[in-house]
């Protein structure tokens, strides 16, 4: 008695290993790896992107700050300039004034 018969007399059939199903079933295991390989690729790849872009986003918030320190200290110098002497603030906000209102009327 071969193990065949016997595990045909039990209801249990023997796959051929040429068979369509056994293909198959060969071809969704090693889909699966693949598709498990890929995502710890993407994995690996998504980590390196996330440190540079967070360095990206700590040097641009560093250089965002040092911008904004400038602008308040020329923003300061201005405004003490117009306290000082308010005339070439009023001839320069005058000019822009009648230059929009000639433009406007074209």
């Amino acid at each position: 008695m071969s193990i065949a018969t016997v595990l045909s007399q039990l209801g249990i059939p023997r796959h051929d290993p040429h068979s369509l199903e056994a293909q198959l079933h060969a071809m969704r295991r090693d889909v699966q790896r693949i598709g498990k390989a890929l995502s710890r690729q993407a994995s690996h790849h998504t980590e390196g992107w996330n440190d540079h872009l967070s360095d990206f986003g700590r040097e641009a918030a560093h250089h965002t700050a040092h911008l904004a320190e400038i602008a308040g200290t020329q923003a300061m110098r201005g405004a003490i300039m117009v306290r000082h002497d308010p005339l070439p603030a009023l001839a320069v906000i005058g000019t822009g004034l009648l230059l929009a209102r000639l433009l406007s009327r074209r």
